[in-house]
């Protein structure tokens, strides 16, 4: 079996790019008898050589596969020990900034100098809203207590800001707080990823440790990411490594870089930029925006759903 990979509908400011035809294999070679087991990497002389090459064909020229920085909350080791080291080793990354937190204004100067350097400034919604399992008081809000329109005036509210205070940064990426897709709860719950995709070029939410999104199958507007808190240079490593020896996009979520109770050491945050650095010419480290991109742009739209050929 043959076909196109699913959907990438259309952000509203982009026109869609009809040249590209690219039929593709779709095997996830996902275990499914062990479902904590990492997928096998496929050897050469059977039929993953050439999905392994096709797949590889979406990423720029040379390249196994793509990393992406991603840095939620507007923190301020971001702005003053990621950003320095980013552009020291010439790299880029997307910080996803609350346009509601105090911090948002202490550290403007530094974001707006981010933009112009080339790095991503998202959208992590205006009050960065969670599940109630994070409170202790039952009467506060969260996104049980949400509707569909009110996280979408959230999400809004934030959107109008960005583009004020970035008026050139063009289309953007979006990050579920909390890496949470949902408003209501029980028969209420109702996914707002929808509300994502009508305003975003992409949104970046959680996935299963070990797993990364597939260049033709994952759905743009709940990609998979990984929490890279608490984890050694040499973990980071090997999922980059493992992630380009699948073809595959591996989005890293960090926080702080230190001992910060969500951060990263700094050796080891710096240990990993090194990595990515020496292997610029093999592994794509780009931003959420810019890999999400060059996707679209790569992906055969496929609304008739798959094509089936002997």
């Amino acid at each position: 079996m043959r076909g196109c990979g699913s959907p990438w509908l259309p952000h509203p400011n982009l026109d869609p790019d009809p040249d590209q035809d690219l039929d593709l294999d779709l095997d996830l070679d996902l275990d499914h008898g062990h479902p904590g087991r990492l997928p096998d990497l496929e050897l050469p002389g059977d039929d993953g050589e050439t999905r392994m090459t096709e797949t590889r064909s979406l990423w720029p020229s040379g390249m196994r596969g793509a990393v992406s920085l991603s840095f939620d909350d507007g923190r301020k080791t971001q702005a003053k020990v990621v950003i320095p080291q980013l552009n020291k080793r010439g790299l880029r990354g997307t910080f996803y900034l609350c346009p509601g937190h105090e911090g948002y204004i202490h550290l403007m100067d530094d974001w707006v100098q981010a933009s112009e350097d080339g790095h991503e400034i998202g959208n992590h919604t205006m009050t960065h809203p969670c599940s109630l399992a994070f409170q202790d008081d039952p009467s506060t809000s969260g996104l049980e207590t949400m509707s569909l329109d009110d996280i979408e005036r959230d999400i809004l509210e934030a959107e109008r800001i960005l583009e004020r205070d970035f008026p050139e940064s063009g289309p953007r990426s979006f990050c579920y707080p909390c890496y949470q897709t949902h408003v209501g709860s029980g028969l209420t719950r109702q996914s707002y990823v929808p509300i994502v995709a009508r305003h975003f070029i992409a949104g970046r939410a959680a996935g299963e440790h070990g797993f990364f999104n597939h260049p033709m199958t994952c759905d743009p507007f709940a990609l998979w990411s990984t929490p890279a808190d608490h984890l050694r240079g040499e973990h980071l490593i090997g999922l980059a490594e493992r992630a380009a020896a699948q073809g595959r996009w591996l989005i890293l979520a960090f926080h702080d870089v230190g001992d910060d109770r969500l951060g990263t050491l700094s050796f080891d945050f710096m240990e990993f930029l090194d990595f990515l650095a020496r292997n610029s010419v093999s592994i794509w480290t780009a931003t959420v925006r810019d890999v999400a991109l060059t996707l679209r742009k790569n992906r055969l739209d496929c609304p008739q759903g798959p094509r089936q050929s002997s």
